[in-house]
């Protein structure tokens, strides 16, 4: 059976959240962030973490309007930056769970700086969605398979939590629950709405998921 997944949380209390505490800490800035979900944009922060990076092999990136967060694996601690406002800090993360980082990590150079601007346009057109906007985009493993891709998540449509899913490189953009209802890719102009087997509608099981996070047991009951 495999290992249970590790949880990794951030040591700096809103270090995932930069916007709310940029401002206490003495100058942590959230401007420009926006440009971070552009290939050009997340480049300076994928180079200006490499050069810091020492070689490690990564656990997990994000991006959100608060920054890019990259957390590193070292041996079985973790370490981590937040590129945010131009600059890079440095960032504590703590290793949650009794299990092991063996098999989570997966090689720096596969954060590839050219899938964001692949990613950014498979959703719009995957979507169907006119003024779809990608809120946070997430490289890791999997929990469930292992396998490293991308989840999206994107509002738009008068909709939040939609969710789609990206390989590395920002190919096979696609959404684990199909077509959004009132999307230009469905019919009905909105009427209708696409549920799952157990009668819960596509945005709940990816409101459920969302909240899942990287538990496996969770990620399966929000199916069921």
């Amino acid at each position: 059976m495999k290992a249970p997944a590790l949880s990794l949380l951030a040591g700096l209390a809103c270090a995932i959240a930069l916007a709310a505490c940029g401002g206490s800490s003495g100058g942590t800035s959230t401007n420009g962030n926006q440009e971070l979900f552009t290939t050009a944009g997340f480049q300076k922060a994928y180079d200006a973490v490499k050069a810091k990076a020492g070689g490690k092999p990564a656990l997990q990136v994000q991006i959100t309007v608060g920054g890019a967060d990259f957390k590193l694996r070292d041996g079985e601690k973790a370490t981590g930056f937040v590129y945010t406002g131009g600059a890079l800090h440095p960032e504590q993360v703590q290793v949650v769970g009794p299990g092991s980082l063996n098999g989570q990590d997966y090689p720096f150079t596969e954060i590839d700086p050219a899938a964001i601007d692949k990613i950014v346009s498979g959703v719009k057109s995957v979507s169907g969605i006119k003024d779809v906007r990608i809120t946070v985009m997430t490289l890791e493993k999997s929990a469930v398979d292992g396998k490293l891709k991308w989840t999206i998540n994107a509002d738009g449509g008068g909709r939040t939590g939609l969710v789609y899913n990206a390989d590395p490189d920002g190919s096979n953009v696609s959404s684990p629950l199909g077509p959004v209802a009132g999307s230009s890719g469905t019919s009905g102009g909105g009427a209708s709405t696409i549920t799952g087997p157990n009668g819960k509608s596509a945005q709940e099981i990816a409101r459920c998921i969302q909240r899942a996070g990287t538990d496996v047991s969770k990620i399966q009951a929000c199916a069921q």
